[in-house]
């Protein structure tokens, strides 16, 4: 209300919430673990699942859910295994895609997030942040596979990077993941949004920018659109402008995509 009464553009805000295993809000239905969700081998009930979800989040106003986990299990000792569906890729991806095509339903006027992009349950030692050292075959087969089918048997609407470097590169500043195979190899056309604090670990965590400001950069440049859940860095896009980090083309394109997304779900 803010937002669209009280400021010079009026473009409302895009609402989000967790909804895994239900809305994250008191009254919320809570539904079974993920995996138990895999383990029911039934992909329409969780997609009718999913669907209930949607409708308890539309009655708050959510537009978009942080939600499904398509991280493939691979050790147990992983803190969130929990979230995972499965060990087994196929079997994921096919849970995926029928709780994004529930949660969204046919308007897509409520946008599922997969997550986390990519490999994150693959972490040396099982630590969450820890790096993963995959080779591509690995990477793809496994990990890629389930966000690939959701991406295009689902149309799901947004992604989220995880927290992780692969061989080096954190996913947060892969342009290689977030543009190149995301949007060009996949056709993806829908809202890249930063894990938790993810982009200013760039900086503190994995030392490849100095500040926030060119940890903001790298992470638009390689295909972000925006930030979750504040805007630590994001502020810092303008100081990263003056130095020639990024470029006003780059902006224009992330906000001609936020905003197409929002004039898409009616906002």
């Amino acid at each position: 209300k803010y937002l669209v009464e009280e400021t010079r553009l009026g473009i409302p805000a895009m609402a989000h919430e967790e909804c895994l295993v239900g809305l994250m809000a008191k009254g919320g239905t809570l539904y079974p673990s993920s995996l138990n969700y895999g383990h029911t081998w039934n992909p329409e009930l969780i997609e009718e699942a999913a669907k209930d979800i949607g409708r308890q989040a539309r009655m708050i106003g959510t537009k978009q859910g942080l939600a499904p986990v398509l991280d493939v299990s691979r050790d147990v000792r992983w803190g969130r295994t929990e979230e995972t569906l499965s060990e087994d890729p196929y079997l994921v991806g096919i849970m995926a895609t029928h709780y994004v095509k529930g949660l969204q339903g046919e308007k897509r006027d409520l946008l599922a997030t997969l997550k986390h992009f990519v490999g994150h349950s693959a972490s040396e030692g099982a630590r969450n942040h820890a790096p993963v050292n995959l080779g591509f075959k690995e990477l793809n087969d496994t990990f890629l596979l389930p966000f690939e089918m959701a991406v295009k048997l689902a149309n799901a609407g947004s992604v989220m990077p995880a927290y992780h470097d692969i061989d080096g590169e954190p996913c947060h500043a892969s342009h290689f993941l977030l543009t190149e195979i995301l949007r060009e190899k996949w056709g993806f056309d829908g809202l890249i949004v930063a894990d938790y604090g993810g982009i200013d670990l760039l900086s503190s965590h994995h030392s490849i920018a100095e500040d926030r400001a060119g940890a903001a950069a790298l992470s638009f440049n390689a295909g972000l659109d925006v930030e979750l859940p504040d805007d630590a860095c994001s502020t810092k896009l303008t100081e990263a402008l003056q130095r020639g980090l990024i470029s006003m083309e780059k902006i224009d394109e992330i906000v001609a995509r936020i905003l197409s997304k929002k004039f898409e779900m009616g906002l």
